[in-house]
């Protein structure tokens, strides 16, 4: 397909001004982009303290401790996480000091806690015996009944790392957790019990739950197997739902639920809930996504904008392209930074600002034994859009693939149209990437870029 060129005016900005009025009434004041943080941070601001890498953030998941330093109220006669339903209160001012602190950094910042609902960690008695720390057992005791078991009565391998990369998972890789049965009751008590504690604390703006879906059963007997399940589809579906009714009855309309359903939509979930955290998997981590894959993730994030409870904080994470996959801090660093993970990040961050007002990320590809979700800041994130000005997806001259949405302070333009496009300007606008103050900008295919105004002089 040859260069097309499409002319966004000034005029046309005062009409979308106007038009979108009644849009920016329901929105928060949050400038964009909107950056994300999922359980682990940045990794190439060394000379940055945390609470500063914490706070470049607008939204972050994780455990009370990690965030506020809190945990939850577990002693050496009770040491077990999943089963205390209150935080720590000897921690309370802490935690208070830590987050206005985090909230002087950065006011828009949110923090939600993940509860735990699929898997989580198990040690038996023996395995118990041998950590050093009373505080290191298992997140249930080896013997509750919130643990899913076989048909031997075994507890079942939920999730684990593929450290010698042959992508497969099992018994010889490192395994992290095990599953849970959420269909229990009382386990759904447990939940909605942590809920509450985190909503009547004022510490934290939410929760998030990891492994969300609506189309299939998760249980899998294991990890290497992932067709085979214990619980039905049906059960599943069912426990799911109960657990978000009895969270939403205790917490109110305004404290955040986030679900983690990759690029599932979850239209039985959606009236509870007030965003996806779109954990975009790829099955091949030295590789970028495909076209098809990008389109579902263009879908189900604007299905999640339409459909899901307001205020929405819909999080999309594209995965970085990896080449050494057993690499250290300065290999992950430094691959994140090559010209085709910035251009994936480009990417990504400019389907996110033109498909939602949501939030973005780009990280690791969860295949390498690294932690998951660590990812570099990039200068990229730094530009003040402000606030969206235009409706979402908005496409451009009949060109399939290429959008241009408007912003307070400028354009943001995503391609996957097959080729480069131009985009012209009747007043000069600057690129991000490019750095060039021009009247037409270049944008190649599978890229994105965003093209602030320049300031008038008086």
């Amino acid at each position: 397909m040859p260069n097309t060129t499409h002319t966004v005016s000034w005029l046309m900005l005062i009409l979308l001004l106007t038009s979108a009025e009644n849009l920016k009434a329901e929105r928060d004041m949050r400038n964009h982009p909107s950056i994300f943080q999922a359980w682990n941070g940045i990794e190439n601001r060394p000379n940055e303290n945390e609470l500063h890498r914490l706070a470049r953030h607008d939204l972050i998941f994780h455990d009370p401790y990690s965030l506020l330093r809190i945990p939850w109220n577990i002693s050496e006669q009770q040491p077990y996480q999943g089963i205390a339903t209150n935080l720590n209160p000897d921690q309370l001012d802490t935690a208070r000091q830590r987050k206005q602190q985090l909230l002087s950094l950065n006011p828009d910042l949110l923090l939600l806690v993940e509860i735990r609902c699929r898997d989580a960690k198990y040690l038996s008695r023996e395995n118990e015996t041998q950590v050093e720390n009373w505080w290191e057992v298992g997140y249930f005791p080896p013997d509750s009944p919130y643990w899913l078991r076989d048909g031997n009565g075994k507890p079942v391998l939920g999730w684990g790392e593929d450290t010698n990369g042959d992508g497969k998972i099992d018994t010889n890789d490192t395994v992290l957790s095990y599953l849970i049965d959420f269909t229990n009751p009382d386990m759904q008590n447990l939940m909605v019990n942590q809920a509450v504690a985190l909503y009547a604390s004022g510490l934290f703006d939410g929760i998030m739950v990891d492994w969300w879906n609506e189309d299939y059963a998760t249980s899998a007997i294991g990890v290497d197997d992932w067709s085979a399940t214990i619980l039905t589809p049906t059960a599943e579906v069912e426990a799911r739902l109960s657990i978000l009714r009895k969270i939403r009855e205790h917490v109110g309309d305004d404290f955040l639920i986030l679900v983690n359903a990759n690029m599932r939509q979850t239209p039985k979930s959606a009236p509870y809930v007030n965003g996806l955290f779109m954990e975009c998997y790829k099955s091949e981590y030295d590789k970028g996504y495909s076209l098809d894959q990008i389109r579902q993730m263009e879908e189900t994030l604007l299905w999640a904008e339409q459909h899901l409870r307001e205020p929405r904080i819909n999080c999309l994470e594209g995965w970085r392209v990896v080449t050494d996959y057993m690499g250290d801090l300065k290999t992950r660093v430094m691959e994140r930074n090559s010209e085709e993970n910035r251009q994936w990040m480009r990417m990504i961050t400019t389907l996110s600002l033109t498909h939602s007002d949501g939030y973005v990320l780009f990280g690791d590809d969860n295949a390498i034994p690294a932690p998951d979700h660590l990812h570099n800041w990039y200068d990229f994130w730094d530009v003040d859009l402000g606030q969206p000005i235009q409706e979402k997806a908005v496409q451009y001259q009949g060109v399939e693939g290429l959008f241009v949405r408007a912003f307070e302070n400028g354009w943001v333009v995503y391609n996957r149209s097959g080729s480069q496009q131009i985009v012209a300007f009747d007043d000069s606008t600057v690129g991000v990437n490019s750095g060039n103050r021009q009247l037409r900008h270049a944008v190649p295919d599978f890229d994105g870029e965003i093209l602030l105004k320049e300031k008038r002089k008086d």
